[in-house]
């Protein structure tokens, strides 16, 4: 087996329990431009960019009008936002064992360096929305912070909570365990068993300890 020398993890879901605020948000967004989408249909494709999501719920004409409202209150939002219970200390210990560390994220870097920061999560890279045209599944981000920090994929392992995490790291040749909550999250029965799967956070810690 491959070394390990890189632990990168998805944000919302993962590290953080975003989704209260992004409901809270898509619903007034949604209800200050008078369009008709509920957050049961939006949260199903988290994980991937905002304009391929705005594609998939046939919103694309709206993107940039949505994008500017939803983001600007899930920003107004950031400082309530719950982290999901170990992940500050799992951050912590990677960077203890020596592991280098990022978080890849769709959301755009305002939003996301913001609740990094608020959150106390030490990381060497953290690569945003911004950074990147074609987000998860597309391996691109994967490759750009293994090229950052000096280390191949095979040698990354990718921690993520949403079936586009599990394509994201396959496509890009990375380690990968998916993390439920607990049964919280889901993922196809096909595809959920044929990946490493934890119920909790201190479940990986304790592995890399």
């Amino acid at each position: 087996m491959t070394t390990l020398k890189h632990i990168s993890f998805d944000l919302d879901g993962t590290l953080i329990n975003s989704f209260g605020n992004m409901k809270i948000a898509w619903q007034g967004a949604t209800e200050a431009l008078h369009i008709n989408c509920g957050f049961s249909e939006y949260r199903r494709y988290v994980g991937l960019p905002f304009p391929k999501i705005m594609e998939m719920l046939g919103l694309k004409n709206y993107t940039t009008e949505l994008s500017e409202e939803y983001f600007t209150r899930t920003r107004a939002l950031a400082g309530n936002i719950p982290e999901i219970p170990g992940a500050k200390d799992l951050v912590k210990l990677c960077r203890d064992e020596g592991y280098k560390v990022s978080i890849i994220t769709s959301k755009p870097r305002k939003n996301s360096e913001d609740i990094v920061e608020k959150m106390g999560f030490q990381v060497d890279e953290l690569i945003c929305g911004d950074d990147f045209t074609k987000g998860k599944p597309d391996p691109y981000a994967g490759f750009l912070v293994c090229k950052k920090l000096g280390v191949t994929p095979a040698e990354t392992l990718y921690v993520g909570d949403m079936v586009f995490d599990f394509q994201f790291a396959l496509n890009a040749g990375m380690q990968f365990v998916y993390f439920d909550d607990n049964g919280a999250n889901r993922m196809p029965s096909n595809m959920v068993n044929h990946c490493d799967r934890i119920h909790t956070l201190p479940e990986l810690a304790a592995r890399l300890a």
